[in-house]
């Protein structure tokens, strides 16, 4: 059978690398491992972007690697800025650079894309417009669009401070919780009162000529091969990174233990649902470990909801740094001064009173708090 010229034109395509943008180039897999192709471009530096691999000339480029899976779930905004800064820090020193995945055709294209939009301030349109003029068989998975769309809609800026992504990083982190039985990086809401007292902290400081003068230097510049870690070994404990949102002090009062008053979660972490059926909505859920991951997570990219119903009998929140046994697939929330029971968490989700299923769940019952 012979092939129709558009996939003999797609076929020609994978064997190529296309540039973009003057030295940037974009590939899939056959291309990179062609000395004699690199070489013809000029290619001094590659992003490489595969499920598990190692780079095949580590010694004669510098290499960025990231061991990602072309899933819609995968995690690839998180990456944006080093794709970014490795990319302009390449072509400002007068690099070419080479970005591929396997077929050249998601994930590769979608760090192609972010590049374009962060420097040229592209809509995700226009900049997968642009990339596909030169390799037409570029397609970014639909999570992948997803996390490019976020990625305008939060100005190029990859930042726990904005609500969107947070959201985002939530059901990335039940995501993985699910696949491995583990988290790896796991990214939790502020205490408000460890922000209460590091701003506090921070206006009595009153830094003086020489302390300022002294700044640390910066890190010399990195000439090694660069790796990113996939998360595919033995299960372990997560590792918490604090997720800063707004100070403390802004915005409406946090939620409080009804019986200690301590500060429990601020305003900006609790999270809001699309009410559900009531009663109506309850119907047998086997606890099978399956995650169902809730309409109001899912849609992190639609703007979040103003107010919790008036028949959800708990708040949302979302994980925080004083919550115990985090790595554990369910357990209870308690006060971190007082112990008393707060309410419970689930990994795979818990259904709220309204009917609603909402996953993951950090839930705090409204009697034990007040708001």
């Amino acid at each position: 059978m012979e092939l129709t010229s558009a996939a003999m034109d797609s076929a020609k395509i994978l064997h190529e690398m296309q540039e973009i943008l003057p030295g940037l180039f974009l590939s899939g897999v056959i291309p990179a491992d062609s000395e004699e192709m690199l070489k013809e471009k000029g290619i001094t530096h590659i992003v490489q972007m595969t499920d598990v691999r190692l780079p095949r000339y580590p010694g004669k480029y510098l290499y960025k690697v990231l061991c990602v899976p072309d899933w819609e779930k995968t995690n690839l905004i998180k990456h944006f800025p080093e794709t970014n800064r490795f990319i302009a820090d390449a072509l400002g020193k007068g690099g070419k650079v080479l970005v591929h995945c396997v077929a050249g055709a998601s994930r590769s294209p979608t760090i192609v894309c972010a590049y374009l939009m962060k420097e040229q301030k592209l809509k995700v349109e226009e900049a997968l417009e642009f990339v596909r003029i030169k390799r037409p068989l570029v397609g970014p998975n639909q999570g992948f669009m997803s996390q490019l769309q976020m990625y305008y809609d939060i100005g190029y800026d990859v930042n726990t401070s904005h609500t969107q992504y947070r959201r985002f990083l939530i059901e990335s982190m039940a995501v993985e919780r699910q696949t491995f039985g583990y988290i790896n990086d796991m990214v939790l809401a502020q205490d408000p009162m460890t922000a209460t007292a590091a701003a506090a902290a921070a206006t009595s400081i009153v830094p003086n000529a020489s302390s300022s003068s002294s700044a640390s230097p910066s890190p010399a510049e990195s000439t090694t091969t660069t790796t990113n870690t996939p998360a595919l070994n033995p299960a372990r404990p997560p590792v918490a990174r604090p997720a800063m949102g707004r100070p403390a002090s802004a915005g409406p009062r946090p939620l409080k233990c009804k019986k200690c008053r301590r500060a429990l979660v601020s305003r900006d972490a609790v999270i809001t649902h699309f009410p559900g059926q009531g009663q109506a909505s309850f119907q047998y859920r086997k606890r099978d470990g399956t995650l169902h991951v809730s309409e109001a997570v899912q849609s992190n990219i639609s703007p979040i909801q103003p107010a919790v119903s008036t028949t959800c009998q708990s708040y949302f929140i979302e994980p925080i740094e004083w919550i115990q046994g985090l790595h554990e697939l369910e357990g209870k929330i308690s006060c971190p001064k007082c112990d008393s029971k707060l309410g419970t968490f689930s990994w795979v989700g818990e259904q709220c009173s309204c009917g609603s299923w909402v996953t993951p769940a950090f839930m705090l019952h409204k009697g034990k708090v007040d708001g």
